[in-house]
């Protein structure tokens, strides 16, 4: 479990978990909490490892984790993730009986006070899977569990700063093992980011799909690779808001997925013309 000031939710993360069906040991590492959270966490856990503010590299901690882990499946869950039922472990692990499987992704919800946007995103990335199927690839680490065997050919990078889940999870399966989506596993996990805050994270996201894919010069044309999609996803945010009554949000709708797209489309091209998602 990776942290930092995530309370109250931490404590609802770790209330869920107790009731488990499933026995679980926690590893926890706290970035530099001033809120209560490393304390929370340091309660619960059988390994505590704190991690300086300033220091936090995603890669490096997840391979850290593994590397300290003793069981034949790692489960990384994030400590803003709250398990909705007894049953999200089970679900997440059972994929696992099939020995062709690497790793595991559970469902996502908006918790309650997500605004309308974030909250459909959310659920269009995640839901029963359909939408999926239809895209080059899926998969989050917040609420995830891998195959330790698998992870011992192929540790998580350590220098994206990005997206680090979907560069180990495209290698993987590239390299013929299969991730499972299981949506029975659910945890409540969601933000409501700034406009300046999402074309941060939109930014780094391009910077490393940079890297992590290959693209031709038809993907990675202005077109393709942003004009069409800010159209396609404003015209889907105003069907979702009009079908839903979300009137205020039709208005917000050109604003935040223009910050989406000049986000996305400035990191890719710093990681296309760099090279490195450093």
């Amino acid at each position: 479990m990776r942290a930092r000031n995530d309370m109250p939710l931490v404590e609802e993360t770790l209330a869920s978990l107790a009731g488990q069906t499933v026995p679980w040991r926690l590893l926890a590492f706290d970035n530099g909490s001033s809120d209560g959270t490393r304390e929370a966490l340091a309660a619960k856990a059988s390994i505590m490892r704190d991690v300086p503010t300033g220091e936090y590299v995603p890669g490096r901690i997840l391979n850290e984790a593994a590397k300290l882990s003793e069981s034949d499946i790692v489960v990384y869950l994030n400590s803003d993730c709250t398990p909705q039922n007894e049953r999200w472990l089970e679900e997440l692990v059972a994929p696992f009986e099939n020995p062709k499987v690497a790793a595991s992704f559970g469902r996502q919800v908006p918790r309650p006070g997500c605004k309308p946007l974030f909250a459909m995103d959310t659920e269009n990335t995640y839901g029963d899977g359909n939408r999926q199927k239809t895209w080059r690839h899926c998969f989050s680490m917040a609420s995830s569990a891998i195959r330790r065997s698998v992870w011992q050919e192929m540790p998580f990078s350590e220098t994206l700063g990005y997206s680090e889940d979907i560069d180990w999870s495209w290698r993987v399966k590239e390299a013929g093992h299969v991730i499972e989506y299981a949506p029975l596993s659910i945890v409540a996990h969601s933000h409501n980011y700034s406009l300046r805050a999402f074309y941060k994270r939109q930014y780094g996201e391009g910077k490393a799909e940079a890297a992590i894919f290959e693209w031709d010069g038809w993907q990675r044309s202005v077109l393709r690779y942003s004009l069409l999609p800010y159209g396609r996803q404003v015209g889907r945010d105003i069907g979702y808001c009009l079908t839903h009554g979300h009137l205020g949000s039709v208005f917000y709708s050109p604003a935040l997925r223009l910050a989406q797209m000049l986000g996305r489309r400035a990191g890719f091209r710093a990681g296309i013309q760099g090279g490195t998602t450093q």
